[in-house]
């Protein structure tokens, strides 16, 4: 399969365009995957895509749950994730949702978090960096141990413990694979979240315009729910397990 160009990352299209299904962003461009069923080899690698550690090396990536921006290829791109290359698996989680902010990005979108909502099923994306790269994606995200890095990101690196990272339990790769306690980045100490009659206003259930138009007419919000068991220092390592394995 031919690479695939990645376009600019469009804010007002936030959280942005999915993959069409497993997915390599790697120097700009999209690779599709092939699944092979075996969490040791997960997929396939794509032809004439290496050098690239990622697709050949699945134990070195570190993955997190990807259910804003950080799903689109273009925003991965945008950060510079896609150098080593990158890993877009969708996944499914029970329990969570995304929830619209009551901010705007330092590049003009209001941001989603993840809320604990019981019994919501979630279809989303998980992301695979290469173990160089978490200082990058948290510098990125706001996390607090990365913000001695000082690396660039994009022009617009976020506000210092905008999120921190946590476990969310069990995640359902490609309907293949586990994540036994996922990794997410979840609301720091300060974040505010937008409500409404209904509860949390959560996507795809409201969209970008609804939630700027929120923000905008000062509509109500709610502190975000207390991270239980935040993950401090550096990146845990976490494989891909069969599905229904004891693992």
């Amino acid at each position: 399969m031919s690479p695939q160009p990645v376009p600019p990352f469009d804010p007002g299209s936030y959280p942005g365009p999915r993959a069409a299904g497993p997915t390599l962003v790697l120097n700009g461009a999209c690779w599709g995957l092939a699944l092979t069923g075996d969490p040791r080899r997960p997929w396939l690698p794509p032809r004439s895509a290496s050098p690239c550690t990622a697709r050949d090396a699945p134990a070195d990536l570190r993955w997190s749950l990807a259910y804003g921006a950080n799903a689109s290829p273009a925003r991965l791109v945008a950060k510079g994730l896609d150098r080593r290359g990158a890993v877009l698996l969708p996944a499914r989680i029970t329990g969570w949702a995304p929830a619209f902010e009551q901010r705007l990005t330092t590049y003009g979108a209001v941001p989603v978090t993840l809320v604990p909502l019981p019994g919501r099923v979630t279809s989303t994306w998980v992301l695979g960096v290469n173990e160089e790269d978490t200082g990058l994606l948290d510098a990125s995200e706001g996390r607090a141990a990365a913000t001695s890095t000082g690396l660039p990101v994009d022009g617009h690196t976020p506000t210092p413990g905008t999120y921190q990272l946590g476990g969310i339990g069990q995640a359902v790769v490609a309907g293949r694979f586990r994540l036994p306690n996922a990794l997410a980045y979840l609301p720091g100490p300060a974040t505010r979240i937008q409500v409404h009659e209904r509860g949390w206003r959560t996507w795809p259930a409201d969209d970008q315009h609804a939630a700027r138009r929120h923000l905008d007419a000062g509509g109500p919000w709610a502190p975000a729910p207390r991270v239980a068991v935040p993950v401090e220092g550096e990146w845990p390592g976490q494989q891909l397990l069969a599905l229904g394995s004891r693992q």
